[in-house]
């Protein structure tokens, strides 16, 4: 027998199909929409809740019974004044107390000039940690680098996988140059070290004052303040500092260290860029588009590639022309990567503010000529280039601004008559690369740039994504947290990592072992969805203004399904933008609306 959908059990109680999915939420059950399916069992508990006896619903064949999930262990509280007992739990698994010869010559030598690290060297070894490393800074030779190895318990609690630095400085008064040192040093350890949290220590009485206007949640220097050698005080410190950092929560790009999944996308764009072939990444809002051209830019670095990263959306949009202010700040960013890298810019340096899309390209390619004989190539990276073709405005195929198809096809010009440049762009419409002509003339990207779409994370990738964040802070996952962060997200990059952020500020603070759990997750997206709302609507308008066709099927899919599926294969090419885009995916033999749809 078929499963039944929501709405057709919601007809069945004569009630509305929103009473049915909050009960489902009720119930510990998630689900996409009034059209989704439930399994026989939890209908047969839905029409129980509403009481409804069951032997007025369907007979249903026989299942087995629902997989149990063992309830989660109560996570033992901390409490920072319970007696030196509790210290043992946090001794598991320790580190064995460093006996090199040279490394106890350099211990010996530091605490000669900072006794204070005496001090923390014993109350580390009570926790079963040790001082493994010790140097002193090139640049701060009046300072001390220690690295500290916790025990396995406190790894685990804190989401520690590597060694954490401790930065000894001797000023009473202490100043951001010595921060900005400490960060420089930890920047030069290798990746055995935690990256974006350490210690520091000085006799400055407003150390905490001052670390914590200095630092920020990418880059947290936690002061190490500890009275009468107090191990567990160092616990104290460890938890109000990172338990209270929610690196879920992101609202502009990310790379480096921030950045998760994608690599599949990466690897092709990173291929494409060596190959000199153009592309177009395209998808919604906030899908991480500009965060996968800083995370390319920085990969591209050991190649030696100067990246250059125009954003399109801060420059004047169709009917009036922004050709010459691209082009005088291509040619501004292009000269401050070049000096930066200390390359060859005469020929750039020498040109107007404002030249014209020739002389500029003239410039240019001697420049590029000069850098492919060092080795060198250049990449430039246009986000936001739906404001290049804004076509709620204006006829991009004839409409009058031919300029900005004679730019394009001068950066095309470079692409074929250089061997070490091309170029990339990014945003919500691929219109620029699928037109066959723009603003009156031959479409210079068309059936020559190749498109990719960034859709949703796929389910692996959200779950490394929150298992890895969620580590840095201490805080452990169950997997039905993880289905049903993916379930009400959809995958959406921005919302999956908003609604974990959510979810991670009604975790308690004060324990030893922090679970998010799947009922924590349900508990929560009532919430989330109301604060998000707006978000999603704004994401969906942007479709509608670059997609007219696209923004037509999607609504008639949502009011009158089986109008959809008579139409889709009329119009192949909207329908696969909105397959592309996460916006509709495959159900069966016919489509249904993604969950984002589902927030509005």
């Amino acid at each position: 027998m078929a499963y039944p959908r929501v709405h057709e059990i919601a007809a069945e109680l004569g009630v509305e199909s929103a009473l049915v999915m909050a009960k489902l939420r009720e119930l510990g059950e998630f689900v996409r929409g009034p059209s989704s399916t439930v399994p026989p069992p939890v209908a047969r508990r839905l029409r129980e809740a509403f009481g409804r006896p069951q032997s007025s619903a369907p007979i249903e064949a026989k299942s087995a019974p629902p997989a149990r999930i063992p309830s989660p262990v109560a996570p033992e509280s901390f409490d920072p004044t319970s007696p030196s007992s509790r210290e043992f739990g946090w001794q598991a698994n320790p580190v064995k107390a460093p006996s090199h010869p040279q490394l106890m010559t350099e211990l010996n030598r530091a605490e000669r000039r900072f006794p204070v690290i005496r001090e923390h060297r014993n109350s580390l070894s009570r926790l079963g940690s040790q001082i493994v490393y010790m140097s002193t800074p090139r640049d701060a030779a009046d300072c001390q680098v220690a690295l500290v190895r916790f025990s396995g318990a406190i790894e685990s609690a804190f989401g520690f996988t590597r060694q954490l630095m401790i930065f000894y400085s001797p000023y009473r008064d202490m100043q951001v140059r010595t921060y900005e040192a400490a960060m420089r040093e930890l920047a030069k350890l290798d990746r055995n070290v935690t990256p974006d949290v350490f210690f520091m220590w000085s006799p400055d009485p407003r150390l905490a004052t001052k670390l914590n206007d200095w630092s920020s949640p990418g880059r947290l220097a936690i002061p190490l303040t500890l009275e009468d050698a107090d191990s567990v005080g160092l616990i104290t410190l460890l938890r109000e500092h990172l338990h209270v950092r929610d690196l879920f929560y992101e609202t502009t790009p990310v790379h480096g260290s921030k950045f998760y999944g994608r690599r599949t996308i990466l690897q092709t764009l990173r291929e494409d860029v060596l190959a000199q072939r153009v592309s177009g990444i395209f998808g919604l809002r906030k899908a991480g588009k500009t965060s996968i051209l800083m995370q390319l830019r920085q990969e591209l670095e050991s190649e030696r590639v100067v990246s250059v990263l125009v954003d399109l959306e801060t420059f004047p949009s169709p009917p009036e022309d922004p050709t010459d202010d691209i082009v005088a700040d291509i040619r501004r960013r292009v000269l401050d990567e070049l000096r930066a890298s200390k390359l060859r810019t005469k020929e750039l340096a020498e040109l107007g503010e404002r030249p014209s899309i020739l002389e500029f390209k003239n410039a240019f390619q001697a420049i590029l000529r000069r850098l492919e004989a060092a080795g060198v190539r250049v990449l430039l990276m246009l986000d936001e280039i739906e404001y290049l073709t804004p076509a709620d405005r204006i006829d991009i195929a004839e409409g009058p601004m031919p300029r900005i198809a004679q730019l394009l096809a001068s950066l095309r010009s470079l692409v074929q008559e250089t061997g070490n440049f091309t170029f990339l762009m990014s945003g919500l419409t691929s219109a620029i690369v699928e037109s066959g002509r723009l603003y009156g003339r031959p479409n210079p990207l068309f059936s020559w740039a190749k498109g990719t779409y960034i859709g949703p994370l796929d389910r692996g990738e959200a779950d490394g994504l929150a298992t890895s964040v969620s580590a840095r802070m201490g805080i452990r996952i169950e997997p039905g947290a993880l289905e049903a962060l993916y379930d009400a997200s959809g995958g959406h990059a921005y919302l999956y990592r908003n609604l974990a952020s959510s979810v991670v500020s009604t975790l308690p603070m004060d324990v030893m072992d922090r679970t998010m759990s799947r009922s924590a997750v349900l508990k929560r997206l009532a919430y989330w969805s109301s604060s998000v709302r707006g978000n999603v609507d704004e994401m969906v308008r942007h479709v509608e203004r670059y997609y007219a066709t696209e923004a037509f099927l999607l609504e008639l899919l949502r009011d009158n399904p089986n109008d959809f599926h008579e139409l889709a294969p009329d119009e192949p090419e909207a329908t696969r933008h909105l397959l592309e885009l996460g916006l509709i995916q495959q159900s069966g033999e016919g489509y249904e609306v993604n969950v984002l749809l589902e927030l509005r």
